[in-house]
């Protein structure tokens, strides 16, 4: 049976229905006054299960169609946030049955091979422990094994050699070996990419230096060894650096034959799109600025998304997943109130270098600025290019020191759309001119 299939911000044609109550894609609400209360997607995408017989799948808003996640991903992943926090952004329900969604089967394994990659990509040294080993050895090494070398070599009268059991402190532990399995699984799943995607020469540096890094470790790992490898607290990389091995190799089932698969058939899942936007927008941000901005900061009134921080210029910045602020001069007045709030908010302020400042003190002039996206082919970084104050161009009508700056979402090129359909019949493919797995 083919899932219900609806948009971003979309209602679902159906009255009120307990099964559609603990879904994360849909809530019931009612988003305006005018509109009708129903369940209704907001900014989250992907495919989740209603009940045992029948699907739930949301795509991205109209207008929104030609996203290059891959593109996002890598963005994403040039902050310097802990590479783990993206998990955030997304859930994978790897134990339930998959829910066929070719228009959503480009987004889910580049974003999960992307994300271990950079994850692997910050380990710095690689982890060591005791292995176990046994063999028919010329010298002894580690204790004897008497039964073993009684049958073995006594039986036979092979004296030029003893059957030895012993422990050797080593790289090739379980864990780095499946690490390096699935890296070799990665590079399979992104061989398409490599070669034609604007980013590929990026991704090959990262498969490649990580690939580096375990070269000393076999890929020889079982399948009972998977599921008896724990997570370690005292090491964050690779707590989630096997825990998105785990999830790329039971994608593929341990069988590097499928990672070229067409079936459009997906995991479920769900993708914060809004969080993802702010994600991306760190990242160019943090490309451009680097210590100038600050992520999330704790104030009064809540968390604003960036403070940016220099000698000359001071602003609040809040990334909002509306594309509709590209054709209005308005703004949402939850979205006013919550910046101006953000403006008046000591800890706040006090972070920014208003240190001197209590209650009572006049109030800074500090810019909020509103950052929303829309699709534009040929993204570059405009902060890279410009200081923060020359992007405060478009002033919000009557509001002051509000600002919009627009920072397009990148959409999928054509050469690489082409390619893709050229490529139809082999390995990874692209649906609806996005990169599919």
């Amino acid at each position: 049976m083919r899932p219900i299939l609806i948009q971003e911000h979309e209602r679902l044609n159906v009255g009120q229905d307990s099964r559609f109550d603990n879904l994360h894609l849909v809530r019931w609400d009612k988003p305006m006054d005018y509109e009708p209360w129903g369940y209704y997607a907001s900014y989250v995408i992907g495919a989740e299960w209603i009940d045992e017989n029948e699907a739930l799948v949301v795509t991205t808003k109209r207008g929104m169609e030609e996203i290059d996640f891959l593109a996002m991903f890598m963005t994403c992943f040039s902050s310097n946030l802990s590479a783990d926090a993206f998990s955030q952004i997304y859930t994978i329900d790897s134990d339930a049955p998959v829910i066929y969604a070719p228009s959503l089967k480009g987004i889910i394994s580049p974003l999960i091979v992307l994300h271990f990659l950079a994850v692997v990509s910050r380990i710095k040294s690689l982890k060591k422990g005791y292995v176990h080993y046994s063999g028919n050895l010329k010298k002894v090494k580690g204790r004897i094994n008497v039964i073993r070398n009684e049958r073995t070599n006594m039986a036979i009268k092979r004296f030029d050699r003893v059957f030895c059991e012993y422990d050797e402190y080593t790289v090739d532990i379980p864990e780095n070996k499946l690490i390096k399995k699935a890296l070799l699984f990665c590079k399979q799943i992104l061989r398409t990419v490599i070669e034609h995607h604007k980013d590929g020469s990026k991704v090959k540096r990262m498969l490649l230096k990580s690939l580096l890094m375990f070269e000393r470790v076999s890929e020889d790992v079982q399948v009972r060894e998977v599921t008896q490898i724990k997570a370690h607290k005292l090491f964050n990389e690779y707590s989630e650096a096997v825990r998105l091995a785990k999830l790329i190799l039971r994608r593929y089932d341990f069988s590097i034959s499928k990672t070229s698969t067409e079936d459009d058939n997906i995991l479920p899942f769900t993708l914060d799109m809004s969080l993802l936007y702010e994600h991306y927008v760190y990242g160019l941000l943090h490309d451009a600025y680097g210590d100038k901005i600050l992520y999330q900061v704790k104030g009064r009134t809540g968390y604003p998304d960036f403070l940016y921080k220099s000698h000359n210029f001071k602003a609040i910045l809040d990334t909002k997943y509306i594309p509709k602020y590209d054709e209005s001069y308005l703004l949402d007045n939850y979205v006013v109130r919550q910046l101006s709030g953000y403006s008046r908010d000591l800890p706040i302020l006090q972070k920014l270098g208003y240190n001197e400042i209590d209650e009572e003190s006049p109030l800074p002039d500090v810019p909020c600025i509103i950052i929303y996206p829309k699709e534009r082919d040929e993204i570059t970084n405009s902060f890279s290019e410009n200081k923060l104050q020359d992007l405060c161009r478009t002033p919000v009508r009557r509001l002051m020191r509000f600002y919009k700056i627009c920072i397009p979402l990148p959409v999928v090129a054509v050469t690489y759309k082409c390619v893709s359909t050229a490529l139809k019949h082999h390995s990874t493919l692209l649906c609806k001119c996005r990169f599919i797995i």
